[in-house]
């Protein structure tokens, strides 16, 4: 058991029914995460940041970055980590997607009170993040102010999406853009390919 299934273990989500409904941890990687050094130290490196303290991780599909999400976990042991269910947030809106903008302003608020309560900052990991700009502009318009003021309520946050739907459907919106830290991540090229079979190899014999 890691530190933060430790800590929530027996931790009352009563006072916190939308972070409850639409996060989870995020799990702890089965193999070790190889060759994402310089992504690892950038993305810590933005967390520390008094400003400008999120970050979008642009990456081809399957190139690995909810990994890099593990990665830096496991070298982070100050926070906590919870990966945003964007699609069951999704589905509860599918009668009125500008509900998502009170959805989610609910649990950046539950998240910040939990900060405050319980002394732990949280990381929220919301992967396919394009698809929050695709379907709500209430919800785009609700996010701004709060990854504007994340920093100050001990909150840091990791979107993720591909570099096409980026600029297809994120980079004209440019307060948006201003608030995240872009940080590209390469796909693995053949040492770190290798490296990732031969730790496959040793985890599943």
């Amino acid at each position: 058991m890691n530190n933060a299934e430790e800590i929530l273990k027996n931790f009352d989500w009563g006072k916190y029914p939308h972070l409850k409904a639409y996060s989870k941890l995020v799990k702890v990687p089965s193999r070790d995460i190889v060759g994402r050094d310089k992504e690892i130290r950038a993305i810590r490196a933005a967390f520390n940041r008094p400003e400008l303290c999120n970050v979008c991780l642009l990456a081809p599909a399957g190139s690995g970055k909810t990994a890099l999400v593990q990665g830096t976990m496991m070298a982070d042991l100050e926070r906590i980590y919870l990966e945003v269910d964007l699609a069951k947030m999704i589905a509860d809106c599918q009668t009125d997607v500008n509900e998502m903008a009170s959805k989610i302003k609910s649990l950046f608020d539950e998240t910040a009170d939990f900060v405050a309560s319980e002394g732990y900052q949280i990381v929220l990991f919301i992967d396919e993040f394009h698809q929050i700009v695709q379907l709500s502009a209430a919800a785009v318009e609700a996010l701004k102010p709060l990854l504007a003021d994340s920093g100050r309520r001990g909150i840091r946050v990791i979107v993720a999406t591909t570099l096409e739907e980026f600029n297809e459907f994120i980079s004209s919106n440019q307060p948006l853009v201003e608030r995240l830290l872009r940080i590209n991540v390469p796909e693995p090229d053949e040492r770190m390919t290798v490296s990732i079979l031969k730790g496959v190899a040793k985890t599943y014999g």
